[in-house]
């Protein structure tokens, strides 16, 4: 099981060259909220970028870096799969990609497709498509609740 604990980004799609982070840890439960063009959706992007290379919604890699900066593009997310933490860092502008263990960086050698792979068979467990399939229905079974909750929140 993967336990997330922190997730930042700079210069990634609208956010600017300081770090927006979001801590797992913080509450005993995390639920992100807000109005259309708020930034919900900004965070999905950048675990999946982070995680798989690719944003989840539609949107070309060259247009993830933040339009006026255009470089410095970085995503992080740190989490602990059976007891190993591990941080994955990506980056555009340069290119990034790492894979630390227990705060130790990870082999840098291989070519970033084999990381990738890596990555997705030892450490997550899942490819970017079983994630997506996941997604969908957290999101199907979690959409009733949160309408009920937004119905009882606004009244």
């Amino acid at each position: 099981m993967i336990t997330f604990h922190k997730i930042r980004w700079k210069n990634f799609l609208s956010t600017g060259n300081q770090y927006t982070e979001i801590d797992f840890e913080k509450n005993s439960t995390t639920l992100i909220i807000g109005s259309n063009g708020a930034g919900k959706s900004t965070v999905l992007d950048a675990l999946t970028f982070s995680l798989y290379g690719k944003p989840f919604r539609k949107i070309n890699k060259p247009q993830l870096p933040n339009s006026v900066n255009e470089k410095d593009c970085r995503v992080e997310v740190e989490f602990t799969v059976n007891n190993i933490q591990w941080k994955v860092v990506r980056g555009i502008k340069p290119n990034i990609f790492e894979i630390h263990r227990n705060d130790s960086l990870l082999d840098q050698d291989s070519a970033s497709l084999d990381q990738q792979k890596w990555l997705e068979k030892n450490v997550l467990k899942m490819n970017y498509n079983h994630l997506l399939k996941l997604l969908f229905w957290v999101v199907a079974l979690l959409f009733p609740l949160c309408n009920s909750l937004h119905q009882i929140v606004v009244r």
